[in-house]
């Protein structure tokens, strides 16, 4: 089994803030799903290329520079921050963790089900309650973060 840990504002895994399309899909392969940028509703949505059953996915800035990498829960690999496991820890584990390092913002506007660690660049997501596991974690350039924040 694979293994991706987070490493905030740096990398998930072996894919890393800022590489090129060409060199995440060199790494992780062709993408089973690719979104071309696009604009609805006057929100930009970014490239983006969709791995492991579209549970990997890297958005691309205009220079087609990775800007947001985002995981979600799948069989085929483990995601770890501090060698824990994101997906199948209970929250209060991963938050501790993460508290280590940032703390979060409670004024999130969607808060609880989405953590963002701001100083982290970094945000876990679930679709609950605050008492379930994470289903998603993901990290971004500061440049995305004041776009989309």
């Amino acid at each position: 089994m694979l293994s991706f840990e987070v490493k905030p504002r740096h990398s998930i895994g072996p894919v890393h803030l800022g590489m090129s399309r060409e060199e995440v899909r060199s790494i992780l392969g062709e993408p089973t799903y690719v979104q071309n940028a696009y604009e609805n509703w006057g929100i930009h949505f970014p490239d983006k290329d969709c791995f492991f059953k579209n549970a990997f996915q890297v958005s691309y800035n205009l220079e087609l520079r990775a800007n947001f990498i985002e995981v979600s829960a799948e069989s085929n690999y483990l995601v770890t921050f501090d060698k824990i496991p994101v997906h199948d820890s209970a929250p209060q584990h991963i938050i501790a963790a993460l508290s280590q390092h940032d703390k979060y913002d409670e004024t999130e506007k969607e808060y609880p089900t989405n953590l963002w660690f701001p100083k982290l660049y970094l945000s876990l997501y679930r679709s609950h309650s605050e008492f379930d596991k994470f289903e998603t974690i993901g990290i971004c350039t500061p440049e995305f973060a004041v776009e989309k924040r």
